[in-house]
């Protein structure tokens, strides 16, 4: 829900008991103009709390800032009122007009009424602050151990494939190639697809999830996910040559945070 302004519910709530009390406020009642007049300092504090809103800002600075001007509207509103309400009653007490008394008495407690809600509305709002600024550090720890979590899978897949590339050159044979894919390739290729949930990496993992396809069997079950019995050494070495090079891409994708 958008902010409205305390600044500008005041300005309501004031003009709601101007309303209310024009007609038994005579017009060279200097006091009580004055009185009502004096609200310079709770305007100070309640567009200090307004600027909290358009500043955006969150975190416990903006908890601080928030509840400062809470407090500052609460010490200008207890002196607004009981000068405001004592200009009244001087005033109604030197005329001896009971409806208007009555009037302004009623005027008066939707007016303090009023001043207690926008009161509340800044300490709801600095609840809500606050509780969003708890929120925001749980789901920042929350990000990290994702992403410890995730460095710590992509690091031992690309661990099992390093280990696989090596067997596989010191023994380019089909045997030893079918044994270690498509499972090296998909287990790099999970660790990609969960990559897409977090920050701060180089490149897009899609892009080398892309690569590994082939190897993965996203694109047929002939090589290079598997090779025939009579592939030589020198395809296979090509092949597990190619696989590597897309290795060493997301070596450097896992570096790039």
């Amino acid at each position: 829900m958008a902010h409205v302004p305390y600044e500008q519910r005041w300005a309501a709530a004031r003009k709601r008991f101007e309303a209310a009390t024009a007609k038994h406020r005579p017009k060279d009642a200097k006091a009580v103009a004055a009185a009502l007049n004096g609200d310079a300092a709770l305007v100070r504090a309640l567009k200090a709390g307004d600027a909290v809103h358009r500043a955006g800002t969150a975190g416990d600075e903006a908890v601080k800032d928030l509840v400062a001007a809470g407090k500052d509207a609460v010490k200008a509103r207890k002196a607004y009122l009981a000068a405001l309400g004592k200009a009244l009653d001087e005033d109604m007490a030197g005329r001896g007009d009971k409806a208007a008394a009555a009037a302004c008495e009623r005027a008066m407690k939707a007016l303090a009424k009023d001043l207690a809600d926008l009161e509340a509305a800044i300490g709801a709002d600095a609840d809500r602050f606050r509780a969003q600024a708890a929120q925001a550090e749980k789901d920042a720890a929350s990000a990290d151990r994702a992403q410890k979590r995730w460095e710590a899978n992509i690091n031992g897949a690309l661990a099992r494939a390093a280990a696989g590339v090596a067997k596989v050159r010191a023994k380019p044979t089909p045997d030893t190639y079918n044994e270690l894919f498509p499972a090296l390739a998909r287990d790099l290729a999970t660790q990609l697809a969960a990559a897409k949930a977090l920050d701060g990496l180089r490149a897009d993992p899609d892009f080398y999830r892309r690569k590994l396809a082939p190897w993965a069997g996203q694109s047929g079950d002939g090589p290079p996910m598997r090779v025939p019995p009579d592939y030589t050494a020198r395809q296979i070495t090509d092949l597990i040559k190619e696989f590597a090079t897309v290795c060493k891409g997301v070596v450097q994708l896992v570096g790039g945070r």
